[in-house]
Order: structure tokens, then C-alpha cells, then sequence
């Protein structure tokens, strides 16, 4: 079989391109992510997309959602601080009517999309790829609509039993909550 390029999958007549091939990959990776932390992972169907989420987080409590993009545009060890990420009118409409809290996820990769995975005698890995995330505020987006996501707050297993205590606080009773009454 002849090389391919990074733009090119590794099947003929493939029927995903790169930014959708991206787009899965970003899934799949957080759903190993929410895997290996026991967390269930419920995908957003194709075509049902009516909430600009990607996915839910499911916690005996309750739900957190996700969006999730996959970039080739960062690199992993990078210098600068904050990754940026323009969003669209429709989304920020659609994140604004939600009340449960909303986690924008990017997954970093390289742009060869033949070597996201390593495949060898001792298993496969996915590699060269890491993930950072923020939570969305309500009204951030009232001077901006551009996403900063820091570096520092990398996913990994132990993000989603934060992301389950975000959750949880917002059904507990503050300490001022509990004085006034």
C-alpha cells in the first residue's frame, strides 16, 4: 500500500477527513479519559447535537456536558500559558440556556494523524496527545468570543472527580445560605 499523507486515512475511499477523523479521535479520548476514571460517558448522537455538547459525564448525582474539539494547531509542550479557541454565535446561545455546569475540552494532536496511535508488541498507545480544559462561566462571553483554556489544568483521570465535586457544590448549601436561615 503506498504512504499516505497526514490529510490522507489510512483506508481507500475513507469516508471521514481529517477534522472528522479529528473530531472522533477528541471523543475516544475522552472517553478513555472517563473510562479509566469508572465515570459513565453518554456520546451526543450524529445529528442531535441541539445543545452544542458533545457528550455528558454521568455521576450518581447527576450530569456534567462537554464539548470537545481536537486541534493539531497547539503543540503539547508549548510556551504560551492559555490555549484560544474561537466559538460560534449558536454555541454561546445554546451554552447559555443550560444549568448544569459545561466543560470545554481541547484535545491536542499532531497534524499526521499516523501517529496519534502507537501500535506495537506491547499494545497500543495513544500518544503525542493531551487534553485541557476550562469550565464555562455564565456570561463570559458577554466582551469575548474566544475560549482561554489554561495549560495548567490538563485532563486526566483525576479531572473528573473535580468536575463531580463542581457538580455536587452546586446543590449544597453555602455556609451564607444556611446563616440566613
Amino acid at each position: 500500500m503506498p504512504p499516505t499523507s497526514s490529510r490522507e486515512a489510512l483506508l481507500p475511499h475513507q469516508q471521514l477527513d481529517l477534522n472528522a477523523r479529528k473530531g472522533r479521535y477528541g471523543v475516544v479520548y475522552m472517553r478513555a479519559v472517563a473510562g479509566q476514571a469508572g465515570c459513565g460517558f453518554t456520546e451526543t448522537s450524529p445529528g442531535e447535537d441541539t445543545l452544542a455538547i458533545d457528550y455528558t459525564l454521568e455521576f450518581p448525582e447527576g450530569a456534567v456536558r462537554v464539548q470537545v474539539k481536537t486541534s493539531a494547531q497547539y503543540q503539547i509542550d508549548g510556551d504560551d500559558d492559555f490555549l484560544s479557541f474561537g466559538v460560534k454565535d449558536e454555541w454561546i446561545a445554546k451554552w447559555a440556556r443550560t444549568k448544569l455546569p459545561i466543560y470545554f475540552v481541547i484535545v491536542v494532536v499532531p497534524n499526521d494523524s499516523g501517529s496519534w496511535l502507537n501500535h506495537d508488541i506491547t499494545g497500543t498507545q495513544m500518544v503525542r496527545t493531551a487534553a485541557y480544559w476550562v469550565r464555562l462561566q455564565p456570561g463570559q462571553f458577554a466582551t469575548t468570543k474566544t475560549i482561554k483554556i489554561p495549560r495548567s489544568q490538563r485532563v486526566t483521570s483525576e479531572t473528573l472527580p473535580q468536575w463531580h465535586l463542581d457538580f455536587c457544590a452546586l446543590f449544597t448549601p453555602s455556609t451564607e445560605t444556611e446563616e440566613a436561615a
